[in-house]
């Protein structure tokens, strides 16, 4: 899988863009034995090769002089080294069995991690005879592999009248939702949806929950639609509800309770002035007396309870008002400013008078003060429950603030804020740091590729991936030019943010989108699509196989991935790019055909070289490995010039599957003792 010439042309084979992409291979992901991995593959003949490990152990575990001999023997070789870090959920997300909940502080360990591995992955950057660097290394990062939706088929009243809708109901002048008789909603028409089951996450707490599309029989036989979309709404508005029902209840009991502490102050006051609590007391007449000093008692545990409830109201209005300043949508703020400014202005007053009355209550003697106390009292809780019934009134005709939001949404936000903050310090330590000769070491810098994961965790689709990256770019230019030692300005903030992350396009693995139900023209259509949308922000290919339903990590050509279209389609933007920008780094396409070598032990270069059109070695017409070079009737021959060679099991051992059944023609080793990095030719 070396660099094919850019001359190199066949109408049934190759591609015929101007701009070829360089493929290349991975290492086993299944062990730390890295450095010996990139041997087997630079002893193959690849160019270029993807290090890393699947499991953050693992990757632990590969010594720092094993990336710096990496480096050597890859410069040594003319091959370029790329990156493929270990699982790691840059938004913070479980990762570990049994864990159900978001933390800012598991983000905060993801950033650490993607930091540490960039930084260990600087010294894989080769240079030419000049000096200068020939190509910053690309890591790849699955942009998320928690659950957080599942596909499924869109409605179409024509092709898929069973597909996902939902409700799109009538309202009048007023945006109001009309009603038929028996107060049901009238449905103006069905839209198309296209997730099945969503997970969402509490932004406040973490906590995450699951919703599903369902369709629920209504008693009067009506069927009605409930979207993922709308079981959020109403979950949110749920909450939303509980927490002002929940103050409504808190200003109920203190009334309730006033009124009991006041009837207890009014007998008190009345047996005091009648005198009643200082009489003889006779057979069969009440005790005033003992009833005064009850209702002493009962007025100081019913003041005590108001205080307490009255502290817990507060503490809801505050959490109230918090929680929709923080998480109301900015559309929902922006209509609502009056109501928050009224709640703003009755708060500030009700400061003032609580300070003036304690200023005015302090400065009264011990004698004074006591017999005030109780007025006191009931004007600091007439105070604090005005304040509350006004938040209550006012939030009441506010729409929900966003609670509760998409697992596959609020991953954006805190994965571009996870790779950005890495990026940038990163950038920042090595604009620090000198060589020998005096220059900084900036130029070393790696880049970030986001990479689609499976269909069902966020960012597998072209949309989301490419929002991750725009909004990190965002940051990190941000960043750049608020930094007062880098002191940048936007345009070369921006530049440097564009150079610092990009996207990794998976082909296998956003064609498992057959799960959700699409087939044929239908899902080859979704995933062209898909293709195009991200092809502009993509520096880096994953080329795998598979039938759609697993990642089956077969060569390509081997399953039904549209993989020559999806080439040709990103080959073609990157030789527009490049004509804009000739000084870009060509991206790397890295053939994933690791699930082929382990269930089948067949090294799939062979495969590949076919699939991509490669000619034989010789210049000129020569033929392609997928031509057949000679036929007889009811006979078709190989194409190759060589049969395969079956090493045996002793060769197999010391050297992998890579050796085995593979073509001297290709990188077959040659017989005797010698390798084919000891001069020795390929016979």
């Amino acid at each position: 899988m070396t660099s094919f010439y850019k001359s190199y042309s066949n109408k049934k084979t190759a591609f015929e863009n101007k701009f070829n992409s360089t493929l290349g291979s991975p290492t086993s992901p299944m062990v730390a034995k890295q450095l010996e991995e990139t041997g087997k593959r630079l002893n193959e003949g690849v160019k270029n090769v993807e290090i890393g490990t699947i499991a953050t152990d693992k990757f632990e575990m590969i010594p720092k002089q094993h990336f710096e001999e990496i480096r050597r023997i890859a410069q040594l070789t003319d091959a370029n080294i790329s990156v493929h870090a270990p699982l790691v959920d840059l938004a913070g997300f479980p990762q570990g069995e049994g864990q159900r909940t978001w933390a800012e502080d598991q983000r905060k360990t993801a950033e650490s991690q993607v930091f540490s591995i960039m930084e260990r992955s600087v010294p894989l950057t080769t240079r030419d005879e000049k000096g200068k660097v020939k190509a910053n290394v690309p890591i790849v990062f699955h942009a998320g592999h928690f659950s957080s939706q599942e596909y499924g088929v869109p409605y179409d009243p024509v092709k898929h009248p069973e597909g996902l809708k939902k409700e799109v109901h009538k309202k009048d002048e007023y945006g109001n939702i009309k009603t038929d008789a028996f107060g049901n909603p009238e449905i103006e028409r069905y839209d198309p949806v296209d997730i099945r089951s969503m997970t969402i996450v509490n932004q406040e707490t973490g906590d995450i929950h699951r919703v599903e599309h369902d369709e629920k029989k209504r008693i009067g036989g009506r069927t009605e639609i409930w979207d993922v979309d709308k079981r959020l709404r109403t979950l949110n508005q749920t909450q939303w509800d509980e927490e002002q029902l929940k103050m409504l209840n808190y200003q109920k009991d203190i009334e309730e309770l006033k009124e009991k502490l006041e009837i207890r102050r009014q007998q008190n006051d009345a047996i005091e002035k009648t005198g009643l609590g200082k009489r003889e007391i006779k057979p069969g007449e009440i005790n005033y007396q003992a009833m005064a000093q009850n209702n002493e008692l009962d007025i100081v545990r019913l003041q005590r309870h108001i205080q307490e409830i009255n502290q817990r109201l507060n503490s809801e209005a505050e959490n109230i008002f918090h929680k929709y300043d923080k998480w109301a949508d900015e559309k929902v703020k922006d209509k609502t400013k009056d109501r928050m400014e009224h709640i703003r202005n009755v708060f500030k007053e009700v400061q003032t008078h609580e300070d003036e009355l304690n200023e005015k209550f302090n400065n009264l003697s011990e004698q004074d003060q006591k017999k005030s106390y109780k007025e006191y009292q009931n004007q600091l809780l007439d105070l604090e429950l005005h304040k509350s019934k006004v938040v209550v009134t006012e939030m009441a005709a506010i729409r929900a603030p966003k609670l509760w939001v998409p697992v596959g949404e609020f991953a954006i936000g805190k994965t571009a804020e996870t790779v950005s903050n890495a990026a940038t310090n990163l950038f920042k330590k090595l604009k620090n740091e000198k060589r020998p000769d005096g220059t900084t070491r900036e130029d070393e810098m790696p880049f970030l590729a986001l990479e689609n994961f499976f269909v069902n965790a966020p960012m597998s689709r072209a949309k989301d991936l490419k929002e991750v990256v725009k909004q990190g770019r965002d940051l990190i230019t941000k960043k750049l030019m608020d930094d007062k030692d880098l002191k940048m300005s936007e345009s070369d903030a921006r530049k440097t943010a564009e150079s610092m992350l990009s996207a990794t396009w998976d082909v296998g693995h956003i064609n498992n989108l057959r799960k959700a139900g699409f087939e044929g023209e239908e899902l080859k259509e979704l995933v062209l699509r898909e293709t195009k949308e991200i092809a502009d922000v993509t520096r880096h290919v994953h080329i795998t196989d598979n039938f759609g339903f697993f990642d089956s990590h077969l060569p390509p050509g081997m399953g039904n991935v549209p993989i020559r279209e999806i080439m040709e389609i990103l080959e073609k933007k990157w030789a527009d790019q490049k004509a804009v920008n000739p000084h870009m780094q060509d991206p790397r396409s890295i053939v994933e055909a690791g699930g082929f070598v382990a269930e089948i032990g067949q090294n799939p270069t062979v495969g590949v070289l076919e699939f991509f059109g490669s000619p034989l070695y010789r210049m000129g017409p020569s033929p392609y490995f997928s031509q057949n070079m000679s036929r007889t009737v009811g006979h078709t021959y190989s194409p190759y010039t060589e049969s395969f060679i079956d090493f045996p099991q002793q060769h197999f051992n010391l050297y992998g599957s890579s050796f085995t059944t593979l073509p001297k023609s290709v990188g077959g080793e040659v017989s005797g003792g010698n390798s084919r990095f000891s001069g020795t030719p390929n016979q």
